[in-house]
């Protein structure tokens, strides 16, 4: 069965769900959800992490209402996300916000914070935006990047096992038309959202260094859920070096949980475990970490300063 795409980016259930009370019923909602999550820890119930609402409450800081008006789309780019089989939830525009604005509060709140300085932020793989969207909306000058690694179950040059500079992009195709004759990427699965926002963001492949900019270009650079996209874990760090290299004052990088096949991967694991203690002890490039945590039940959370 085929997706509404443009039903689909329409609608948000948390905004226009059965009650429809719109954003100040979903601020409301928060309100009562942080009081029923302090309760449920203190009468003992499932230990549990708080979902991306349940982070929000408790922070009382929930999303202005302008981010729940839908994706303004052409016609022909709702097409183009559907002939691509992007994952119906991520054209929710209010979706994608939530999600980011609740890792953004936690890891980055010298960005959220109210008349925070403005700073010059850096997104790897940035996907639909929402994180750019955000630091926009909160004063600071943004740039993203992407690329069409991974796109496909087919494609035999699988971007997650090569090592960093490995598979070029004239070495490989795919069956989503990113690439052109000579294997060279000509746009990415989200473009056409990142368009209709009028977000900058820059093609080119992570999993290559050195990166098309100076040293120092930017105040941050943030990973979110992509470094395990640009090679095998045992080259990672070289990723982390060179997103020091470009960086002034931080870098955040958010890895996806562990998949379940790959548990049973020891050269993986092993690899996985060795970049969690480099990353802990890391000094390099006049950076430390300053912070390691758990998110999704994993140790994927990694802060890196100016020292």
């Amino acid at each position: 069965m085929s997706l509404d795409y443009a039903g689909l980016i329409a609608r948000d259930p948390v905004i226009n769900g059965r009650r429809k009370r719109g954003h100040a019923g979903y601020v409301d909602d928060l309100k009562r959800l942080r009081d029923a999550h302090y309760r449920q820890f203190l009468e003992g119930g499932e230990y549990r992490f708080a979902g991306v609402n349940e982070v929000i409450a408790a922070f009382d800081a929930p999303p202005p209402e302008d981010f729940t008006f839908p994706y303004s789309l052409t016609p022909e780019q709702v097409a183009q996300l559907a002939r691509h089989r992007v994952q119906g939830k991520y054209v929710k525009r209010f979706g994608n916000i939530r999600r980011s604005w609740a890792l953004l509060l936690q890891y980055l709140p010298e960005l959220m914070a109210k008349n925070a300085r403005s700073r010059e932020v850096l997104e790897l793989s940035t996907a639909h935006g929402a994180t750019l969207e955000i630091l926009r909306h909160k004063g600071h000058q943004v740039r993203g990047n992407d690329f069409p690694n991974f796109i496909s179950r087919k494609n035999p040059h699988d971007s997650r096992e090569r090592g960093v500079n490995e598979f070029v992009p004239g070495q490989h195709r795919d069956d989503h038309g990113f690439l052109n004759e000579k294997g060279e990427a000509q746009g990415w699965l989200y473009q056409p959202i990142i368009e209709s926002l009028g977000l900058d963001v820059d093609l080119f492949d992570a999993g290559q260094v050195p990166y098309p900019y100076e040293a120092k270009r930017f105040d941050t650079v943030i990973s979110f859920d992509a470094l395990e996209h640009y090679c095998h874990p045992s080259d990672w760090l070289f990723i982390i070096d060179e997103m020091v290299r470009i960086a002034r004052r931080s870098v955040l990088v958010v890895t996806n949980p562990v998949q379940e096949h790959k548990l049973a991967d020891p050269a993986y694991m092993e690899a996985f475990h060795t970049f969690q203690k480099d990353m802990r002890d890391y000094r390099d490039g006049g950076f430390e970490c300053v912070f390691a945590g758990m998110y999704r039940h994993q140790l994927t959370v990694f802060k890196l300063m100016a020292s």
